[in-house]
């Protein structure tokens, strides 16, 4: 299977990379550095420059894989904007998959506890649940969605077949102290 990766290099992607060539798979990681393009070729992967903020690339790459494992994300914009803005960036990202994956049956996993509508719910969210609190919502292909206005084209439907889960991680899959991923 050929799995596109995003977040190859940080806390868990370092560990997932390893596992899927172990089991097989053919992985390609989203480096948008130099020193993340030999962190991911040292752990076997293939390497796709660019970042978050190329909506068209996750797209493309997306549909060349069999499947896409998401646990980016937008680190940069911690210190200005706070949880929320990292949060809300996310959206048109979990977007383009969305309309890359529709129909392909092709897996996507995406795993981050930040801005989780499911913190507030007490369990899973589903894609019939409201807008975060606070958050004004539209409707996207796949169900309510804060603050992002889908693409004209998209159908707002809501019947786009993509299955969602909530994946707990762990938090002791590094030792404390180990170093931070490349940028």
């Amino acid at each position: 299977m050929r799995v596109f990766v995003t977040g190859g290099t940080g806390h868990s992607g370092s560990h997932i990379i390893p596992e899927l060539i172990a089991a097989g798979h053919e992985v390609t990681g989203l480096a948008r550095s130099d020193a993340a393009a030999a962190a991911l070729s040292a752990l076997g992967a293939k390497v796709r420059r660019g970042d978050l903020q190329d909506l068209d690339g996750l797209k493309e790459a997306a549909a060349d894989s069999d499947g896409v494992i998401h646990v980016a994300h937008r680190q940069d914009l911690l210190p200005s904007g706070g949880i929320d803005a990292v949060a809300a960036a996310e959206l048109p990202i979990m977007l383009a998959y969305g309309e890359a994956l529709a129909g392909t049956g092709k897996p996507l996993v995406a795993a981050g506890s930040i801005g989780s509508p499911g913190q507030h719910l007490g369990r899973p969210a589903t894609e019939e649940d409201p807008a975060l609190p606070g958050g004004t919502s539209t409707r996207a292909p796949c169900g309510p969605v804060t603050s992002w206005k889908p693409p004209s084209s998209a159908s707002l439907s809501g019947e786009c077949g993509l299955r969602s889960y909530e994946l707990p991680t762990s938090h002791t899959a590094r030792p404390t102290g180990q170093a931070s991923s490349p940028r």
